[in-house]
């Protein structure tokens, strides 16, 4: 008896896995890579060129299944044992930003982002139908790097990005995520 019982609980279990995976593997976000973003080039010094919209890219299957997907099964507990999925994903956003400054300031620049999902929620994105769920994104910046100078006008072209993690285990129903990230770019004194 206990043993049916431990047998339908990881079946659960491992429904409730399935369901999940299956859910944010087939998220309906467009395909679109966020790598390679076109930013306008910032012409006066401090203007920041930021996009007002970025789609970033579903979860795809080999996110969250670990390295290899197929597995030997040794016995009966293997076969019913919950699936191994990776918690955390990461997407990174190397070119995020854009800003022209001075040379001279060039190393005294930093960013601050703010994460919050479309429910208002800080540090993470809100579900598009159920804005009562939400999964935990963590932000991680980037190096501010140098993209070129313009010697006629003492000024260079920077930019910045991030890398963000997204907390899976927290998400508790499968579908869209969203939400608005705030970029702020300071000069330290």
């Amino acid at each position: 008896m206990v043993s049916d019982r431990r047998q339908l609980h990881h079946q659960n279990y491992f429904q409730r896995c399935l369901g999940i995976l299956v859910g944010v593997a087939t998220l309906s976000q467009p395909h679109v890579w966020a790598q390679s973003l076109v930013l306008p080039e910032p012409k006066q010094i401090y203007d920041l060129a930021t996009p007002q919209e970025l789609s970033i890219p579903p979860q795809q299957l080999g996110d969250i299944l670990p390295n290899s997907v197929s597995e030997t099964v040794k016995n009966e507990q293997d076969l019913t044992a919950a699936p191994v999925l990776s918690a955390v994903v990461t997407r990174e956003l190397p070119g995020l930003w854009q800003m022209r400054v001075p040379i001279d300031q060039v190393g005294s620049i930093y960013a601050t982002y703010e994460i919050k999902g479309m429910n208002g929620q800080a540090n993470g994105f809100s579900n598009n139908t159920r804005s009562d769920r939400s999964v935990r994104v963590s932000v991680e910046p980037l190096p501010i790097v140098e993209i070129s100078r313009d010697e006629s006008t003492n000024t260079a072209l920077i930019q910045g990005g991030i890398r963000l993690h997204f907390d899976l285990s927290t998400a508790r129903v499968a579908g869209g995520y969203g939400g608005v990230i705030k970029v702020t770019v300071n000069k330290r004194e």
